[in-house]
């Protein structure tokens, strides 16, 4: 074999190397965005459930207030304000992606309830009232709805 021809060997098999290299670091350069993306993605989510878990008592305190409202005339415009606002942040909530847990004749489930009370002589795991909603962020219960659940009677 020629001096020439081991070079030319030599040299091609130095490009393929390169190639190889280059490819490599063009492939490792992608999972790298790739990785950044989806830990972008995550950093978001997270600093948006800190934000409605933050928001959320204040939420639940305007939604008491409601229960306990004078039912007097002269309280009905300060009333409405009232609703409008728990109205708008509910509405920013669920821009957020936060949804109300459904409780109205449902079955307990403990993955999304927690049993507050139990009534003997009612139908047994329905829930029978909302104490306090429960609420879920993208498809994840953040806070489960407290509720009375219906117990049958033991004779």
């Amino acid at each position: 074999m020629s001096n020439d021809n081991k070079q030319a060997q030599a040299e091609e098999l130095t490009n393929e190397e390169l190639l190889n290299n280059w490819k490599r670091a063009a492939a490792d350069l992608e999972n790298f965005k790739k990785r950044k993306e989806t830990e972008g993605k995550e950093i978001l989510e997270y600093a948006k459930e800190m934000v409605v878990l933050r928001l959320m008592p204040s939420l639940q305190s305007l939604e008491q207030v409601l229960s306990f409202a004078p039912k007097d005339e002269k309280y009905q415009k300060w009333l409405e304000g009232l609703r409008a606002t728990i109205k708008q942040l509910e509405k920013t909530m669920e821009g957020l992606g936060v949804k109300k847990i459904a409780t109205e004749g449902r079955k307990f489930d403990p993955h999304q309830h927690e049993a507050v009370q139990e009534i003997e002589g009612k139908e047994e795991d329905m829930i029978v009232d909302e104490v306090q909603p429960g609420f879920t962020l993208n498809n994840k219960v953040i806070i489960p709805a407290k509720v009375v659940v219906g117990k049958t009677r033991k004779e």
